[in-house]
């Protein structure tokens, strides 16, 4: 067989396998639309809260004013009792809490204030948590300030002027969880799409096919891959993230060059690892754990910096790892592609040493083995 002829029929048992193609064609295109619906308001919004009024004092009854007023969170109750709150928190009926203590507008002008403002959140969800603990103490801290300053000025108080930090992000500039989690897991969705489907194919002509491949056929087979891996890329960097509105528009040529390595690697180390499957259904309960680790793995979640040291080696030996890494650099920070040399090397790398053992084992006679 030939290198075309093996190109042909690679993919035509990628369009007649019911399995492999809805994992490398259909879950690639649905995946698309579906995942990012999770996160299509990008920031979480209308949290509900209950401020815990003990001053009665007309701070507080500003500061529920203000926090009524702002659209990140939802004003469920302003109540006195501080008990019934807290079971409405682990209820999970509301996401915070905002206690005014009693006697804290007369302790802020007259400067006896022993304590604050205080915000109790639920932290069993981190975003949610996160979002209502910034957005309250950007809006408390300004109202704070608003409804003290007529009055501090008639009792003829000196207020100095507070430096003012304004945040202005650099590359996720709505600073959406979409816009940061949907960019990295789609490069991971390739890679595991290619890894699933191409390895439930080999471990299904496994027994055919072991030790009898040529190496016209071998690199044929990697080509034909090689499209389906470049659309699916091209297809989640060029339409998906202008469809959805993420940061985008960064060196294409440079995420073409990145493609031309990440994309083979991830074959490559899928015909490997497919090599020692002899049925499909054992490929899948070996593999279907994986993704949420490599999402970790790779970085974008958690720095590697602060991983252990072994970890942090091992995610580089996986393709997702130094793929998502550079894209995410490429196509929403900006980056030149030699500011991806570390990245790019760890692909070409890993494409070398996956590519010589997955040729070997599929083209050497002596790893023949029937099933």
């Amino acid at each position: 067989m030939s290198f075309g002829q093996a190109f042909v029929a690679t993919w035509r048992a990628i369009l007649s396998h019911r399995a492999a193609f809805s994992i490398l064609i259909l879950a690639v295109v649905a995946y698309g639309f579906y995942y990012p619906l999770a996160y299509q308001h990008q920031t979480a919004g209308q949290m509900p809260l209950a401020i815990v009024d003990l001053d009665h004092s007309a701070l507080s009854r500003a500061l529920a004013e203000d926090v009524a007023a702002t659209h990140g969170v939802r004003l469920a109750a302003v109540t006195s009792n501080f008990a019934e709150a807290v079971e409405r928190l682990e209820r999970r009926e509301i996401d915070a809490i905002v206690l005014v203590p009693a006697g804290l507008e007369r302790g802020v002008l007259t400067g006896t204030a022993s304590g604050g403002l205080a915000i109790y959140v639920n932290g069993a969800y981190l975003v949610r948590a996160s979002g209502v603990g910034a957005t309250l103490k950007s809006v408390l801290g300004g109202a704070v300030e608003e409804a003290l300053a007529p009055r501090a000025k008639a009792l003829g108080l000196q207020t100095l002027t507070p430096v003012e930090v304004v945040t202005r992000p650099m590359f996720n500039t709505r600073e959406g969880y979409g816009s940061y989690a949907v960019t990295g897991v789609a490069i991971l969705i390739v890679h595991q799409t290619l890894l699933f489907g191409i390895v439930m194919l080999a471990a299904d002509r496994r027994g055919q096919l072991l030790g009898k491949v040529s190496t016209p056929v071998f690199f044929g087979v990697v080509c034909a891959f090689g499209v389906l891996g470049l659309a699916s890329t091209l297809f989640y960097t060029g339409f998906v993230f202008w469809f959805q509105d993420y940061p985008r528009g960064g060196d294409f040529l440079g995420m073409l060059v990145a493609t031309a390595l990440y994309v083979p690697a991830a074959i490559l180390l899928a015909l490997l690892v497919g090599s020692f499957f002899d049925k499909p259904e054992r490929s899948t309960q070996a593999l279907v754990w994986m993704s949420a680790p490599l999402f970790f793995l790779s970085g974008l979640s958690w720095p590697h910096s602060a991983m252990p040291l072994p970890l942090a080696a091992l995610a580089w030996t996986i393709p997702s790892t130094p793929g998502i890494q550079a894209m995410i650099k490429l196509n929403q920070m900006g980056a030149r592609l030699d500011e991806v040399t570390p990245e790019l090397g760890a692909l070409a790398a890993q494409a070398l040493v996956y590519g010589g053992f997955a040729y070997w084992r599929w083209t050497r006679p002596g790893n023949h083995s029937p099933t």
